[in-house]
């Protein structure tokens, strides 16, 4: 009882002045402090990983790699995972077809739909100066939030992750390295990555719990 109490009042020693603050910018700035405080840390942590891009050529290489290209070797991995021979194919085409079928709907679903609601406009235009490694098709140039690859990659990985931890495991670390890269070359701020990897996640176990609910299970 003793030790309840004791770790109650280390809790609150703790939260009780974050409270404070937060309740504070609300309070005397009608919620524009936080909105502001936010956006700074948005964009200083952009600036931060950003900011190593374009000094050296083997991280540039490295990151536009993960940027623009492994998503094509993640796709090459499932397409022969999904017509290789085995034992269990069935239940591998089945695995594929959930991730991708979760990743399509984060994509074009979950993120079509904040997009309309929210065009966002990527680092880039926000700062005419910057100069990013790799180039996007201009109809994107305001559908920054949240990252297009991440929200997919997540999606993908998770239900991979809820069939498969290892594998799972290996597809979340790859759409991390992904996501990441996307900030560090240029065409994404942090919070864009952020929101796709929680939509991503939500998205992929949404769809897979709905997938052993269903007739399709295998």
């Amino acid at each position: 009882m003793m030790l309840s109490r004791l770790e109650q009042i280390c809790q609150d020693l703790i939260l009780f002045p974050i409270f404070h603050l937060l309740l504070s910018l609300i309070c005397y700035t009608d919620g524009v402090g936080i909105v502001s405080f936010l956006q700074y840390l948005d964009a200083s942590a952009f600036w931060s990983l950003y900011g190593l891009s374009h000094h050296s050529a083997f991280l540039d290489t490295v990151g536009v790699f993960f940027a623009e290209y492994a998503a094509y070797v993640f796709a090459t991995v499932l397409l022969i995972v999904f017509f290789y021979p085995s034992k269990e194919r069935a239940k591998n085409k089945m695995v594929v077809l959930v991730s991708v079928a979760a990743a399509v709907i984060a994509r074009f679903g979950v993120k079509a739909a904040i997009v309309y609601a929210y065009p966002r406009p990527r680092p880039f235009i926000s700062f005419t100066n910057l100069q990013p490694l790799i180039s996007t098709p201009l109809v994107e140039n305001f559908q920054s939030f949240p990252s297009g690859h991440t929200i997919f990659f997540f999606a993908l990985a998770t239900v991979l992750y809820c069939f498969n931890k290892k594998i799972g495991t290996w597809a979340l670390a790859i759409a991390a390295l992904i996501s990441i890269a996307r900030i560090y070359v240029g065409v994404h701020w942090p919070s864009d990555i952020l929101g796709g990897v929680v939509l991503g996640v939500l998205t992929g176990w949404a769809v897979y719990r709905w997938y052993r609910t269903s007739r399709f299970y295998v």
